[in-house]
Formats: structure tokens, sequence, C-alpha cells
């Protein structure tokens, strides 16, 4: 079963009108994201072969995220106190 890229459209169109009156967060994020699957689909659609295509290159938005920085913490000699039954911290 084919289903047309207006249909996805306008199930698109559909979604986007929920989540613009949805009352709450979680809502709004499950109507985003069933755009999102949407469009996805329609992305990797592949073409009819006896049809020709010919798209545009799209440039692909891309996120940056902030470096994470390690430090490196000295290892010390562990404190000897007496009495102690063990290594572990739960032992007392």
């Amino acid at each position: 079963m084919q289903i047309s890229s207006k249909q996805v459209l306008e199930k698109m169109e559909e979604l986007v009108a929920r989540a613009k009156q949805a009352d709450s967060e979680d809502a709004l994020k499950g109507y985003i994201m069933a755009v999102q699957a949407l469009c996805e689909v329609m992305v990797n659609e592949q073409p009819p072969t006896s049809s020709l295509h010919i798209s545009q290159p799209v440039k692909q938005m891309t996120t940056m995220q902030p470096m994470q920085h390690t430090t490196t913490v000295p290892i010390t000699e562990r404190v000897k106190v007496e009495g102690a039954n063990g290594s572990s911290l739960l032992d007392f």
C-alpha cells in the first residue's frame, strides 16, 4: 500500500495543530515526536523507479554539544584507622 506524500503532510499538519492546543508538556512532546517520525519516513522514502526524481541537496543542521572536561585526581594512600575491620566502606 502506497501512502502519498500529500497524505503524510496532511497528517503532520493535523499533529502540529494538536501540538499547538496541547495542555501539557508531555502531550506536546508526544505530538512533536510523531511529527518527527513522519518527517523521517518522508526523508527515507524510496522514490519509485519508474519516475525520475531530482532533489536539491539539503543542508543538515547539526547541534554542538559542549565539551566535557575531565580532571584527574591523584591517588593518595589509604588512611589506616585502628580498629577498622576491613577495606570496605561498609565495614565499621
